[in-house]
């Protein structure tokens, strides 16, 4: 595996190289498929599974000073156990003004490491997204209503680890993105 590799580091804040860390089977299943269950509506489902392990470890990812065990037991980053999804789109018929289309959509992902040294993570993640777009027949106007994250999940991620000190400031911690927590808008698209 080539992996960029983050380090908290004083002077830069964080240093990244380019490795080849390690050998590693990643093994799993994905099924997904779209199925209409009328003329109007359509279900969309989809589901994931990754067993992934590290075979041999060429450099040492947990930082402690050494290539042994403990680096060859971490998780692989990015690679989550479990992942799934169900989703639904209805089309409807408007008369001479046009069509709309309602659709659902809620996605599932488990807890996944971010980082190769396993401190930082993106958390598990459920999340419900939902909107509804009216068309107009001549394809001039598009008005839609969405909700976006309705759950309120936080999803944090990109954990990467700071220096306890910053060119002589104390800074430490992580620098973790966070995701945008329940959004409802509404928008109106004019095409020419």
């Amino acid at each position: 595996m080539q992996r960029e590799i983050n380090f908290a580091d004083p002077d830069a804040g964080v240093v990244q190289i380019i490795r080849n860390s390690a050998d590693a089977t990643l093994w799993g299943i994905e099924l997904d498929g779209a199925f209409a269950l009328s003329d109007n509506l359509l279900m969309m489902a989809s589901f994931g599974y990754i067993d992934a392990s590290y075979d041999d470890v060429f450099f040492d990812l947990n930082g402690d000073g050494v290539i042994d065990g403990a680096d060859k037991a971490l998780g692989l980053p990015r690679a989550p156990e479990v992942t799934y999804s169900l989703g639904f789109n209805y089309d409807m018929e408007l008369g001479s003004w046009g069509y709309a289309t309602a659709r659902i959509n809620y996605a599932y992902r488990d807890e996944v490491f971010f980082t190769d040294n396993n401190l930082g993570f993106i958390n598990e993640q459920d999340i419900l997204d939902a909107g509804l777009d009216v068309y107009s027949n001549n394809g001039s106007w598009v008005f839609s209503l969405y909700g976006r994250n309705m759950l309120d999940t936080v999803k944090h991620g990109g954990d990467t680890q700071l220096s306890p000190t910053l060119a002589g400031v104390p800074t430490g911690g992580t620098f973790s993105p966070l995701m945008r927590g329940q959004t409802y808008g509404a928008e109106v698209t004019f095409n020419f």
